[in-house]
């Protein structure tokens, strides 16, 4: 063979080797450049699956703080081989539309391989919700129109102390049937455009809500009310948990009122009620026969109600309320009259309404965090 032929030879077989060595190198790369997108995208994955088993730990327990890095155990992300998951829960503030809210910020960190993922939720610090049924300030499946009186109702927002926050409230009255003012009293709220009524007398029709039907069926239990299973409620005053009582006569209540206030009235009877000291909470005064009566209900210190008040039946409200009212009974009055409790006011309190749920949240648990805390912003 020639000199040619063999430089020919030669120079053939070192392109080839070059060709070979070229694709095998693009291979590996190809298959390294794949193994770490695929490591990426589960570090990413691994990320948001521990972040919903955080929220929903933060949901059972809103007052849970992790300041250190904590480990999250393998098991609780599937086991993926060389996952490893860490989180911190802390207090912030966040500035959002203008506004300094209080918030949690709960902080994810992955890695998968070589690669790592970061994920971060702010949630409102006020983790609770407000019941969906509570459509007002005074909320009733029956006629309101006598049981309102002369009072004054409020359903714009305010704060736990009373003090107004514009433009975030409810109707002054819902009912299941139609309103009618008999009582002259001042009625005030916020429409569903979010604009505020101050209470006046005659009210405007913007914050009554006549002849709403909740979906078909009006809550027939304090439970339902609350979207928990029956019996939740008397279970947690039964337990005595954060001060609450379960008792069948009001007046062997202690004060002030905690937690969950469990009334349950027999059949039948017609009871008065007057509560003592700074009292809160949610207050259920209930029948299985859904008729338990308080013929009258009033504060032998003058201080308000702060929270949610479950009830059948009440009537002669001689008592400031700081939260919301909701009546269960069909069956409410419409014969006698009620006057001299136009000094009485009833004002509509998210920030009442969250605590006392934050607090049942904390107690019972719950299934999931979606729906249970509000979401400021969450991100990857």
């Amino acid at each position: 063979m020639g000199k040619l032929s063999l430089i020919i030879v030669f120079g053939g077989v070192f392109f080839l080797y070059l060709v070979s060595f070229q694709i095998n190198k693009t291979t590996v790369e190809s298959f390294e450049g794949a193994v770490g997108n695929y490591n990426q995208f589960n570090a990413l994955n691994v990320a948001n699956q521990a972040m919903e088993i955080v929220l929903t730990e933060l949901a059972d327990s809103s007052k849970l703080r992790v300041p250190s890095p904590q480990q999250m155990p393998g098991y609780l992300i599937g086991n993926i081989p060389s996952a490893q998951v860490s989180y911190t829960i802390t207090d912030a503030i966040v500035t959002m539309g203008g506004l300094q809210l209080d918030a949690v910020k709960v902080e994810v960190e992955s890695t998968v391989g070589s690669k790592q993922a970061r994920v971060v939720v702010y949630a409102d610090r006020r983790i609770g919700y407000i019941p969906e049924p509570v459509r007002a300030v005074f909320t009733a499946n029956g006629p309101l129109d006598k049981t309102i009186s002369n009072m004054f109702i409020d359903g714009r927002d305010h704060d736990i102390n009373g003090n107004l926050i514009a433009n975030n409230g409810v109707y002054g009255v819902s009912t299941s049937l139609s309103f009618v003012n008999v009582g002259g009293a001042k009625i005030g709220g916020t429409d569903p455009d979010g604009i505020d009524y101050p209470p006046t007398f005659p009210e405007d029709a913007n914050i009554i809500e006549e002849n709403y039907n909740w979906g078909g069926s009006f809550p027939t239990s304090p439970d339902a009310v609350l979207g928990l299973e029956e019996e939740t409620l008397k279970q947690i005053a039964q337990s005595g948990e954060g001060g609450s009582q379960y008792v069948t006569n009001p007046g062997s209540l202690t004060y002030p009122l905690r937690g969950v206030t469990y009334v349950e009235i027999p059949p039948g009877s017609s009871l008065k009620f007057e509560l003592q000291g700074d009292s809160g909470g949610i207050l259920v005064i209930h029948n299985s026969e859904v008729n338990a009566k308080i013929i009258e209900v009033s504060s032998k210190n003058n201080l308000p109600f702060k929270g949610l008040i479950i009830a059948d039946y009440l009537f002669h409200i001689h008592l400031d309320v700081i939260g919301a009212i909701m009546l269960l009974s069909p069956h409410l009055e419409t014969e006698k009259t009620c006057s001299g409790n136009k000094d009485k006011k009833i004002l509509f309190s998210r920030a009442a309404l969250i605590d006392v749920t934050d607090m049942v949240d904390d107690i019972v648990g719950g299934t999931g965090w979606k729906g249970r805390i509000p979401i400021l912003g969450w991100y990857e």
